[in-house]
């Protein structure tokens, strides 16, 4: 029973490992950084669309090479597997949202109407609370909120403009949120669980 127990806080551990390292910090700061630059150039926002993919490889290359080299791995029971793929499934939506809200900054659809904004402002709450709440990702909670405010300037911008050069940049403010702060948590984390020596990616 005793071993079971510490098992399963070794797999909390482990599972959780990722929100230490400041990696999803930083991939949620550059996915609005690509949906910023989509925005402000609209022209080939269709060739950088393809960007979105950048935050992806981040998080799979910094657990390769940043988490699991210094934390090991483990493996994750059918439960903590199947939240895992909620997440997935979250953080698809939440991708394919911010592909919308690209359009939506550009005037392609009725986000500017008070109506439109609560609905649009809900589904990134929800999405990210979804995330936050699957996971245990207690920070984004303030990073859905960050979201929403962004959309409510770009919003704004759009409305009135000369408030800022374009929408996208309310976005690409709000971006600097998240990097700080898993830029932060990466030092920390770097200096805290130093690579060990004599350790192989290929193992």
């Amino acid at each position: 029973m005793e071993t079971q127990s510490k098992l399963k806080k070794l797999e909390k551990i482990t599972a959780a490992v990722i929100y230490q390292t400041g990696i999803v910090d930083i991939a949620l700061g550059m996915i609005l950084i690509v949906a910023s630059l989509a925005m402000i150039f609209d022209d080939i926002s269709y060739y950088i669309d393809i960007l979105f993919v950048v935050p992806v490889l981040f998080i799979i290359i910094g657990v390769r090479y940043i988490a699991a080299p210094r934390m090991g791995t483990f493996k994750l029971k059918r439960k903590r597997m199947r939240r895992n793929l909620w997440f997935i499934a979250t953080v698809t939506a939440f991708l394919l949202a911010m592909i919308v809200l690209r359009f939506v900054g550009n005037g392609h659809t009725n986000g500017g109407t008070v109506g439109g904004r609560w609905i649009i402002s809900g589904i990134i709450f929800m999405v990210c609370a979804g995330t936050a709440y699957f996971l245990n990702f207690r920070r984004m909670y303030l990073y859905a909120l960050l979201y929403v405010a962004a959309f409510n300037l770009a919003e704004e911008v759009r409305e009135s403009p000369g408030i800022l050069p374009d929408t996208g940049y309310a976005y690409l403010i709000a971006s600097f949120v998240p990097i700080v702060i898993g830029s932060v948590l990466m030092i920390s984390f770097l200096q805290k669980y130093p690579l060990p020596e004599n350790i192989s990616y290929d193992r």
